[in-house]
């Protein structure tokens, strides 16, 4: 009895890990010759400024509901080159794609333009993220600069409350507060300067970004 129980409720979790292993997705392994292109993906006319979805050779993930992936290719000097990719039901299909060489000057300039492009948009990104850094020094001089206007303070409030003006304590309150006061100043120069850096390279970065 207790193994006519213990049978199904196994055959059960066995079904339960092979869902749960069962592959989720093909691959589309894709390579060109010459190789070196960039590949895009679900687009018949991509922008080739952006940054390619992949670049060759690659292997690309298609969910197994679908039996077609569409694809384009770009490379320099190369006419660019659209393909609707049936799979195979193996795990992993492959493809090999000869590319044509371009010889249209036009074509070629704009090759070119769409190349100079990205460069500038990489560009872009990465002066986006430089300015983190003087933005990030500008918030913690705003920080310094606080806190020692605020050690200023206690020292201003402090001489005002003393009644006798020649003791060592009234020097020494004398003399914090002008070097708080000088901190806070110089801090503040910081944070400004800071602030006025990040913000002109976070500007061209979103500049060159578009």
């Amino acid at each position: 009895m207790v193994f006519k129980i213990i049978i199904p409720v196994l055959l059960l979790l066995g079904l339960c890990f092979a869902d749960e292993s069962a592959p989720q997705e093909r691959y589309l392994h894709v390579s060109t010759n010459p190789s070196g292109a960039d590949l895009y993906v679900g687009d018949a006319h991509p922008n080739f400024s952006k940054n390619p979805d992949y670049r060759i050779p690659a292997f690309v993930p298609v969910p197994l509901d679908k039996d077609q992936i569409l694809i384009t290719l770009f490379r320099p000097d190369f006419r660019d080159t659209c393909i609707n990719v049936t799979l195979s039901q193996k795990d992993t299909s492959f493809l090999i794609v000869a590319l044509a060489p371009a010889f249209d000057e036009t074509f070629l300039q704009e090759q070119q333009a769409d190349l100079n492009h990205r460069s500038r948009r990489n560009l872009g990104h990465r002066l986006m993220i430089a300015s983190i850094v003087p933005l990030a020094a500008s918030a913690i001089a705003a920080g310094v600069t606080a806190y020692e206007i605020n050690k200023a303070n206690d020292c201003k409030r402090n001489i005002e409350n003393t009644v006798i003006t020649s003791g060592d304590n009234y020097q020494q309150d004398k003399k914090d507060f002008k070097e708080y006061r000088d901190n806070a100043k110089a801090a503040k120069k910081t944070a400004l300067v800071s602030l006025v850096a990040g913000g002109v390279i976070l500007s061209v970065g979103l500049f060159l970004s578009f």
